[in-house]
């Protein structure tokens, strides 16, 4: 998930947590080296507070900054909607956010791509999906998500039925889905 976040989502988490994290062994280490009775009963309800203060802080950085763009979020309900319209419309999803969901699922453990990085030759090469699109006589877009809800509808020459994950079509929301999409048929 952390991929899919944008820079300054990534930063606002990292601030809070690395103030959160400093608290913490400064408190916890530093402090009571100087003063073993730390917080001491004098302090004490303060400390309780600073702590409740950071924890809060942390979960609402946590629901502020892991939260989808709206605009992000409208448009990949606007594809949804359009690929449930018509079933030969390719879906428009975030290219970038596909590569974090490549990336989460494993994909590069068994295919090859560039975009990702990946070599591994258990699978069909990704970056030949235009091609295979081609034999098998099906849009690319269409092919590619066909391919990843129901991988035994065509099977490319050379490699086995059965070995790509049969979950995916319920595992990936349809966000998901439009947004690999995108990322395998960008490449």
């Amino acid at each position: 998930m952390l991929y899919a976040l944008s820079s300054g989502h990534k930063i606002g988490l990292a601030v809070v947590g690395a103030a959160f994290i400093i608290f913490a062994l400064v408190s916890g280490m530093v402090i009571p080296r100087y003063s073993p009775n730390f917080p001491g009963p004098r302090w004490r309800n303060v400390y309780i507070l600073v702590c409740v203060g950071f924890f809060a802080a942390m979960l609402a950085a946590v629901l502020v900054f892991g939260k989808e763009k709206k605009e992000a979020s409208a448009a990949t309900a606007t594809s949804a909607a359009s690929s449930s319209s018509s079933a030969s419309a390719a879906p428009s999803g975030n290219a970038a956010n596909g590569k974090a969901v490549f990336t989460a699922n494993g994909c590069g453990a068994c295919h090859t791509f560039k975009p990702a990085g990946s070599s591994a030759t258990v699978g069909p090469d990704l970056d030949k999906l235009a091609s295979y699109a081609k034999q098998a006589k099906q849009p690319l877009a269409q092919f590619t998500s066909t391919s990843i809800t129901d991988p035994n509808a065509y099977i490319q020459p050379g490699y086995p039925k059965g070995v790509m994950p049969q979950t995916f079509k319920s595992s990936l929301s349809a966000t998901q889905l439009a947004d690999l999409v995108a990322f395998l048929d960008k490449g």
